[in-house]
């Protein structure tokens, strides 16, 4: 056995020590390469999660989404100005849109009215919470709970109706996990529209005939009122037409005048050839009562209260009124028959353009579409992080020192 000398054996103990503090070093510097690569990978994993997932859903997850459709318009027989599309076309035939109710029966597509009418021939709920559909796409999900107002929430996202700005016809879009249910929603939805364009029809018939009725009645009241009252001046006044009796007094006083008027000459003449002669008192006596006849005829139409032309006015005013009360009623039964006449036809029509179609092939979700999208909105965050991180550290005061 070979013996070492000290400082020999301190030699080799150095080299020892030395070789332990390398491999140590290398240990660390393999750790911290395995430890940073661990992190860049997870954070690259984290980083690319969004598009990941998107591709797991949309390709393994997401349940098959089929798309019913049918169109409609709402038409009126009133002949309107010419516009294109089939609305032009019905106009032509004298048959007009009406949008004014088209948005009315769009809002009522929409409307949880709708839903409930829908929900008695349909079971909504069990049809859009099929187990074998994807949580996410199925109803109640993590969005939607158990409430009707989320319900309502949810099935506005499955159906939708607009209007087509080119044609001017309403599209109807009914989603659901089977053609069958997508189409017989549409069905339903459809045939509940047209019982609400009947319920306005109704609604418009009753409104306009009522008022109509209700305008032949004031009328009749009115003149009924105007006749008892003219009965009733008549009855008091022991009179049927005061004109008349004004014509007759005015005859009678101008018979009177004629008299008067012989009697004053015959006066004049005896006062010329024989004034003191035994006529002249009684011509004298009938000049007088001729001339007080005469005013008191007068008097039948100076009167205040029993004058004629008090009378008169009294009788005008409420023979004026009775005519106008006849002119009114005449008016309002001639509204009336063209009230009844509107109402015998139809005002609004649903005509159905498209009926609902049975899909063969399951339209949403574009699950490529998605995924891409997905896909590329991830990198654009991306993009913006490494940007955020590379103008941090340019400006970090480290670098600065490193770079110096």
């Amino acid at each position: 056995m070979k013996i070492l000398s000290p400082l020999s054996r301190l030699t080799k103990t150095r080299s020892l020590i030395s070789g332990s503090a390398s491999e140590q070093r290398s240990i660390w510097a393999r750790r911290s390469l395995w430890s940073k690569q661990i992190y860049q990978r997870t954070g690259l994993l984290l980083a690319i999660s969004p598009t990941l997932l998107a591709v797991f859903y949309f390709g393994l997850v997401a349940s098959d989404v089929y798309v019913s459709e049918a169109s409609f318009v709402l038409r009126s027989s009133n002949r309107t100005s010419v516009s294109g599309g089939v609305a032009g076309f019905l106009q032509l035939v004298g048959i007009s849109t009406s949008e004014d109710e088209t948005y009315v029966v769009h809002g009522f597509i929409t409307s949880r009215d709708a839903l409930d009418q829908l929900s008695e021939g349909l079971d909504l709920r069990s049809i859009y919470g099929r187990p074998d559909v994807d949580p996410l796409a199925r109803y109640p999900n993590l969005i939607y709970q158990k409430s009707e107002e989320d319900f309502v929430h949810y099935m506005r996202n499955r159906i939708k109706v607009y209007m087509d700005p080119i044609t001017g016809t309403s599209i109807l879009s009914v989603q659901a996990f089977t053609p069958d249910d997508a189409r017989n929603i549409a069905k339903r939805l459809l045939d509940l529209s047209e019982v609400t364009v009947n319920t306005l029809n109704e609604r418009i018939r009753k409104d306009a005939i009522r008022v109509a009725e209700d305008e032949v009645q004031r009328a009749k009241e009115r003149l009924q009122d105007a006749q008892v009252d003219l009965t009733s001046f008549r009855n008091r006044e022991l009179m049927i037409d005061p004109n008349e009796s004004s014509v007759i007094v005015m005859k009678l006083i101008a018979s009177l005048s004629e008299q008067l008027t012989q009697i004053e000459t015959q006066k004049a003449e005896m006062l010329a050839t024989s004034p003191d002669g035994p006529q002249l008192a009684t011509i004298e006596r009938r000049s007088l009562a001729l001339q007080d006849q005469i005013s008191q005829q007068r008097n039948r139409f100076t009167e205040r209260s029993e004058g004629l032309a008090g009378k008169i006015e009294q009788f005008e005013r409420l023979r004026l009124e009775q005519e106008v009360a006849t002119k009114m009623l005449s008016s309002a039964i001639v509204s009336l028959e063209e009230a009844r006449s509107e109402a015998r036809r139809k005002q609004l029509y649903l005509e159905r353009i498209a009926s609902p179609q049975l899909p063969d092939k399951a339209t949403e979700p574009t699950r490529l579409f998605n995924v891409l999208s997905i896909a590329a909105l991830n990198l654009i965050l991306l993009l913006v992080g490494w940007l955020m991180k590379t103008g941090i550290a340019e400006h970090s005061p480290g670098r600065k020192v490193f770079a110096s």
